[in-house]
């Protein structure tokens, strides 16, 4: 049999109205499973690079890929995008999970969600697909959530600097206000009101949001939670955990402390630093 070598695949991935551009971290040996990273709002697809080449390090085909209009998928300059919340974590996250599965056959698949690459998931429709689920730093989360001082950037984000800056700019200037990224301005402005709403999305459920899976998810689930992370405080992560009543919940609320890290936050679970924290991130429940 011939050596298959640990090789990245660039991939196109057609979505709903749009195509999407990924990357395959291929396995050195036949993989174990198939991984899928949906990424967080605003957080391109690089930011997982490292952590991608890890796991096709321990045996498995991991996918990555950008949401419409973002990123490696961008086609145009976001303020002449229409693309939502709703698109990215419906539309791309589902389309994404089938070009996984259809690159090869492994005996598991395993979605990893990173922030809102988790909160969409109880409205998928494959997710009878799909062996074992990992939530990272994902909560439905409302404002007063939010504890100070990270409290005051909260209410400039939601209630000041986002909403002005997205009218004048005609999409959300991530760069310029400090997020590292430029997003579509259909983006921000569902973001904005799913955060600025105790209920979260619920109130969308049935217009723009359609019904949520009535086959739920019943398999193992993941849920993994930083004691530093001030933008999914304990409270909105609470409040998944009844979208998945029929799954086999794990809960997982970890100190960076306890793994000799300085900071991980909302984001920095995924970098090189806290790498120490990716076997906890990949094992099964």
């Amino acid at each position: 049999m011939a050596e298959i070598k640990q090789r990245i695949e660039t991939i196109k991935i057609p979505s709903e109205g749009a195509t999407l551009t990924g990357k395959a971290y291929w396995p050195a040996q036949p993989p174990k499973s198939s991984v899928i990273i949906h990424g967080a709002t605003g957080v391109p697809q690089q930011f997982y690079n490292k952590f991608a080449r890890w796991v096709a390090e321990q045996g498995h085909l991991c996918l990555t890929y950008d949401y419409r209009d973002f990123g490696a998928s961008k086609k145009n300059h976001p303020r002449n995008s229409s693309a939502t919340m709703a698109d990215w974590g419906l539309l791309d996250q589902q389309a994404a999970l089938e070009a996984l599965l259809s690159l090869a056959q492994t005996p598991k698949t395993h979605v990893i969600g990173h922030s809102l690459g988790g909160f969409m998931l109880p409205f998928h429709k494959n997710l009878e697909k799909v062996d074992q689920i990992t939530t990272v730093a994902c909560g439905q989360v409302y404002w007063r959530d939010h504890h100070l001082p990270y409290l005051f950037m909260v209410i400039m984000f939601w209630y000041l600097l986002g909403p002005l800056a997205t009218r004048v700019k005609g999409y959300l200037p991530g760069k310029a206000l400090g997020l590292g990224a430029d997003m579509p301005a259909g983006v921000y402005w569902q973001w904005r009101k799913w955060c600025t709403s105790p209920t979260f999305y619920s109130s969308d459920i049935g217009s723009v949001l359609p019904r949520m899976n009535p086959e739920p998810y019943r398999g193992p689930i993941k849920v993994i939670g930083f004691t530093d992370d001030d933008t999914a405080p304990k409270a909105s992560i609470d409040r998944m955990e009844p979208l998945y009543k029929e799954a086999q919940i794990t809960r997982r609320t970890l100190n960076p402390k306890d793994f000799n890290l300085n900071e991980v936050g909302h984001l920095k679970a995924f970098t090189k630093q806290n790498a120490a924290l990716w076997p906890e991130i990949l094992s099964v429940s």
